[in-house]
């Protein structure tokens, strides 16, 4: 776990670097910060522990058995606190106004808040869990903006709650199993995932949860997002001037992730998810260009 000032400083270090948007960058800085400090509010309140459907989901997943799990985070087992999706909504806002990322739309969002405060935890649990596409399709008509924007907004606002849910539950379990990936998406929260890195001892390919922060082990040979194992199917989007990172690639349901190899990097640099995603949005420029679709949006704090 990285400490802020050190995300901080990874992140203010890319200024400058090719690639790279500084407006952008001073948004992610404005998001994480606003983020933790929802992390720390959480983190102070009394743990109402988890539901014993949560821990039974946990434990069943966690030993292996037949099926596809069901993840133990969800609509019915995170809490979404009203004062503090609130705060971070308007710390979003403010920033998106202030670092020139304002559009039509967030400001369409802000007066239908304005109207009804309920709907930013409506928002967060459908872009969060699933994401619920339907609903939020139908809601992006009711307000009248994109449904790209609802996805990232909802999703910026669940992450911290998903992953001190996440921490809390793993937490409960005494260090025992971590529950394994429901098919091809995160075994705590279900989310997929939109980010790999390939571990710099052994070259296995470790994907991270774009939500509440969770890594897993997945076979190479292997859509992360359908679960296809065609190789056939795979492919790999590589920029010349990279050869440490590039983007993996799926005929089958046009998804993609971007992906990191530790043992093409320096002796002792150490990845950071939320800084590796800021620093390569060319990488989804070469996949979009390509007509591929990246699932969720990594929105993490950290």
């Amino acid at each position: 776990m990285y400490g802020l000032d050190e995300i901080v400083a990874r992140l203010e270090a890319l200024i400058g670097k090719p690639h790279v948007s500084e407006g952008y960058i001073r948004f992610r800085i404005d998001l994480l910060k606003a983020q933790w400090a929802v992390r720390q509010a959480l983190a102070a309140a009394p743990s109402r522990g988890p539901s014993s459907q949560t821990t039974s989901q946990a434990t069943s997943m966690a030993g292996g058995e037949a099926g596809a799990p069901t993840p133990p985070l969800g609509p019915t087992t995170v809490s979404f606190e009203p004062e503090l999706l609130r705060s971070l909504f308007t710390a979003l806002c403010a920033s998106a106004a202030r670092r020139g990322r304002q559009t039509e739309d967030t400001q369409r969002l802000m007066a239908a808040v304005e109207d009804n405060p309920a709907l930013l935890e409506e928002l967060a649990c459908k872009a969060a869990f699933g994401p619920a596409m339907d609903d939020l399709e139908s809601l992006a008509r009711e307000v009248g903006v994109f449904v790209d924007v609802l996805l990232f907004i909802g999703r910026a606002l669940a992450a911290p709650f998903v992953a001190e849910a996440a921490w809390r539950l793993a937490s409960t379990q005494g260090g025992g199993p971590a529950p394994r990936a429901t098919g091809s998406g995160c075994g705590m929260c279900g989310s997929a995932p939109s980010f790999a890195r390939l571990r710099r001892e052994d070259g296995r390919r470790i994907l991270v949860c774009s939500l509440c922060g969770r890594s897993w082990e997945s076979p190479r040979l292997l859509c992360p997002l359908c679960g296809i194992d065609d190789p056939e199917a795979l492919s790999l989007l590589r920029p010349p001037e990279d050869a440490a990172r590039w983007v993996e690639a799926c005929e089958g349901c046009r998804g993609y992730v971007k992906t990191v190899d530790e043992r093409r990097l320096p002796l002792g640099e150490t990845i950071i998810p939320v800084v590796e995603e800021a620093a390569t949005l060319h990488l989804d420029l070469l996949a979009e260009r390509e007509g591929y679709i990246r699932r969720v949006p990594y929105v993490l704090a950290g």
